[in-house]
């Protein structure tokens, strides 16, 4: 059977679409792995940050940077502990 421009053309587009899909279903599987990747990192360090405040037995805050720094409670107000009274 002698093959046509069309149907060679068909079998390019045909076999094209296949790598297509594949790298479509690869790129998919690497973004569920990045994500999870980047959840257990932030699942670890939400870890490490309630360990250091179980060590340190005091209360203790997040300040605007994301750092831990210790506090005292007064009824409504939270104040650094470098301003005790």
């Amino acid at each position: 059977m002698k093959q046509f421009a069309l149907s060679t053309c068909i079998r390019r587009v045909w076999i094209m679409s296949g790598w297509l899909r594949q790298e479509a279903a690869i790129a998919a599987g690497m973004l569920v792995v990045q994500r999870d990747q980047v959840e257990r990192r932030e699942d670890e360090e939400d870890l490490k940050v309630e360990h250091q405040v179980a060590a340190t037995g005091d209360e203790v805050g997040v300040d605007s940077h994301g750092r831990l720094r210790r506090v005292r409670m007064l009824d409504d107000y939270i104040l650094p502990f470098e301003c005790g009274l």
